[in-house]
Parts: structure tokens; C-alpha cells; sequence
């Protein structure tokens, strides 16, 4: 575990497995293939865009578990003569963290592009909630 000395991650109580997730993120080495964009559309909808020449749609897998969007593709062995391979297709797994409430709302695989659609849904029950403000007094129950 890492001891954080900032002041402002001194006040953060509880929150050690996430300090200590962000550690294991900074030191992990990614690999950059595929090549991957993420955008954000508007406050709630994100995409992730993968480029996967030379995949069809039959040889990618999308897999949400626990938070984590994961995108796999493997590649039947081919027997081709090649004089020069500059097409990668090679198996890949990557994957994806995702903030609390995103869900995956379509993925489209286009022109070897694979787009996987999010919106995050946040539920009534944790929305912000306006109170209303009383001129009048009210006498408050009290439990026995």
C-alpha cells in the first residue's frame, strides 16, 4: 500500500483500494494495439472506437463484468505467402474500466471500425433532489 502525504489525499477515508488501483494503472505497461479512441460525446454518452482491419464481426467478443468493458478478438491461424505483413491480426484483449452507472447502450462494427456506445444511467434514487424550503414552523415527531 502507498501512503499518500498530500493534504488532499489525506482527507479521503476509505479509499485505499482505489489510490492503490490508480498506483497499479500508472505502473502498468500498455500495449497500443489496437489502436483505440475514446470520446465523449455529451455528459452522458461515451464511445470507444477500436480499429480492427482485418477482424470480422464473428471474431470480436464484448463482455461487460463488474465494471470492466472488455473487448477480445482472435484471429484464425492463416496460411498466406506474405511478402510483407504490415496488417496486424493478432489475438488482443483490452480492457476498459468504467465509471459507476455506464452501460452499454449498441456497439457497430463499421468500415473495420468496432464503436461500442455508452451512456451512463444514473438512478432516481441517487439523483440530485432539490429540497423545498418552509416559511411556516412544523413540529417534528419524535420517535419513543
Amino acid at each position: 500500500m502507498t501512503f499518500f502525504t498530500t493534504p488532499m489525499a489525506r482527507q479521503f477515508v476509505g479509499f485505499e483500494t482505489l489510490f492503490d488501483e490508480l498506483n497499479a494503472v500508472a505502473d502498468r505497461k500498455e500495449p497500443n494495439y489496437p489502436a483505440y479512441n475514446i470520446a465523449r460525446d455529451d455528459d452522458e454518452h461515451y464511445r470507444v472506437e477500436v480499429a480492427l482491419a482485418g477482424f470480422n464481426k464473428e471474431e470480436i467478443t464484448i463482455q461487460i463484468e463488474k465494471g470492466v468493458l472488455t473487448i477480445e478478438a482472435s484471429k484464425s491461424e492463416e496460411r498466406t505467402n506474405y511478402i510483407h505483413q504490415g496488417i496486424a491480426k493478432r489475438a488482443f484483449s483490452k480492457a476498459f474500466r468504467l465509471a459507476e452507472y455506464m452501460k452499454v447502450e449498441d456497439a457497430q462494427f463499421v468500415d473495420g471500425i468496432l464503436t461500442v456506445l455508452l451512456y451512463r444511467e444514473v438512478p432516481e434514487a441517487d439523483r440530485p433532489k432539490q429540497i423545498l424550503i418552509n416559511t411556516k414552523l412544523k413540529k417534528m415527531a419524535r420517535a419513543a
